[in-house]
């Protein structure tokens, strides 16, 4: 009797290529810049040895567990946020006869690649997106249908669902010079939170807004109880600041809040998500506030991924939600 015929896999590709895995799947999904060099020589090793990544997912897809895997962040400071991302994800899902199962960011592909290889999940919803996340790859080539809270730069096969960050940048410009700021100052280490998706598309947008106003943007870095001084540090006479954290926000409206004057002539805060400080809201009267729209996005993104499970032919595609002024 003839032996089977081995399937080609990925690892087979980067060995006659000469290259790594993960370079193959970056090849394959287009979720890293390669130079062309590159994807000629992994192109070819493809074509010659039959590769197909998918290969695998039409029986994955053929298993109805009910199942749907959430890939969360690292818990931290934001934990409270994470809950209602997570808390209207799992209703949601389960009104449309779904469970979750919660796996880590800090697995990173790895913890991808552990969950798919269970066949356990019938599909995938990945929150807190980097520009270049190395989990997109190995979700790819699962075959299993994805989709992200967090929109990469180059994504060509999984849907998007998220708040349109770019927007909110013109939202907050747009309040800070209606108020009277001349300048405005992020804070909440908004440099080095750059390589993120959402970070990276807010300040595109603050930068793209502020150039058309001629407003002078201060990205602040040090600690977030210092804040409210280091504001009143550059501002000029005659002048006011407004203030908008990346992250910190709560820590920010105390330190405000003990100099004995939330917001005064000189300096404005614009406060995102006024659901998580309800409980000191007596100090937000005169603080503009956005609604981030979490649950709605929660909502939406699993909506999509039932979209792709239960259409056949769907393709994916991206959702954009507009954020809005909380209403005082």
């Amino acid at each position: 009797m003839a032996a089977r015929k081995k399937t080609p896999t990925s690892q087979d590709v980067a060995r006659l290529a000469g290259v790594s895995q993960s370079t193959v799947s970056y090849v394959l999904t287009g979720s890293r810049p390669i130079s062309e060099e590159t994807r000629a020589r992994v192109e070819e090793a493809i074509a010659k040895l039959g590769y197909h990544p998918n290969s695998g997912a039409r029986t994955l897809r053929s298993r109805r567990s009910g199942v749907i895997g959430l890939m969360v962040p690292e818990t931290g400071a934001d934990d409270g946020v994470l809950m209602v991302f997570i808390g209207a994800i799992a209703r949601e899902a389960r009104l449309h006869g779904y469970d979750i199962l919660l796996v880590t960011a800090q697995e990173g592909a790895a913890g991808i690649r552990r969950v798919v290889r269970t066949g356990v999940c019938e599909g995938l919803i990945l929150m807190e997106l980097d520009r270049y996340d190395e989990r997109v790859a190995p979700v790819i080539e699962s075959g299993l249908p994805f989709v992200t809270i967090g929109k990469p730069e180059e994504f060509p096969q999984g849907s998007v669902v998220d708040l349109d960050f770019e927007m909110l940048g013109h939202m907050v410009v747009e309040r800070a010079v209606e108020e009277g700021c001349d300048r405005l100052l992020l804070f909440g280490a908004p440099g080095r939170r750059r390589s993120r998706n959402d970070v990276s598309r807010f300040l595109t947008g603050i930068e793209a807004a502020a150039e058309e106003v001629e407003l002078d943007v201060v990205l602040d870095v040090g600690a977030l109880a210092d804040v409210p001084e280091r504001a009143l540090r550059i501002i000029l006479p005659n002048q006011r600041t407004a203030l908008f954290g990346i992250t910190g926000v709560r820590q920010v409206l105390f330190a405000m809040a003990a100099t004995g004057a939330l917001v005064d002539e000189t300096r404005l805060l614009i406060g995102l998500s006024g659901e998580d400080l309800a409980d000191i809201s007596p100090l937000l009267a005169a603080v503009p506030q956005i609604d981030p729209r979490r649950v709605e996005i929660s909502e939406l993104a699993v909506g999509e991924l039932v979209r792709l499970l239960q259409i056949e032919g769907a393709g994916p595609r991206i959702t954009l939600v507009e954020p809005c002024w909380l209403e005082g």
